[in-house]
């Protein structure tokens, strides 16, 4: 983004303004929002690493990106479909295909030197009945309605 506001495309006072924080929460910290919740049991709960490149599949655990060049489009596609609107929005549609040429330039670089993974965490869980029995009338209320926890 610099060097669209170097260049002129971008307003710096705009640039100053955008923020964009990112958080990964470990495996501990998903599980324990999930328990304090109190609607859910987990089942199961699982970290995988999945390749930056989503057409990327191979499994092996080697540093070696076939083609970075292509990995950096591919990736810059990824996160462009994510990001690219919150960008276009702030900074306007004419700086989305400067900017992301110019990191999947960057990302190619990076992949060159490592090949890189983000962390996955996949969850199974299971609802925690709310059902409370009516002493009266022997009859159960539920937490959930017509497919909705209420």
């Amino acid at each position: 983004m610099h060097g669209t506001m170097a260049q002129g495309r971008v307003e710096k006072e705009k640039l100053d303004s955008f923020n964009l924080p990112f958080y990964a929460p470990s495996v501990d910290e998903v599980r324990d929002v999930i328990r304090q919740s109190q609607a859910f049991d987990v089942t199961h709960i699982q970290l995988f690493e999945s390749n930056w490149d989503p057409h990327d599949d191979t499994e092996d655990d080697g540093d070696l990106v076939l083609d970075g060049v292509q990995s950096g489009v591919n990736v810059a596609k990824s996160i462009r479909a994510v990001i690219g609107p919150l960008i276009a929005h702030h900074f306007g549609e004419h700086v989305l295909d400067d900017l992301f040429e110019l990191y999947a330039k960057n990302v190619a670089v990076h992949l060159q030197k490592v090949k890189t993974k983000y962390p996955v965490i996949v969850v199974s869980l299971k609802a925690i009945s709310c059902a409370t029995k009516n002493q009266a009338s022997d009859m159960y209320y539920s937490g959930f309605k017509q497919g909705q926890f209420m």
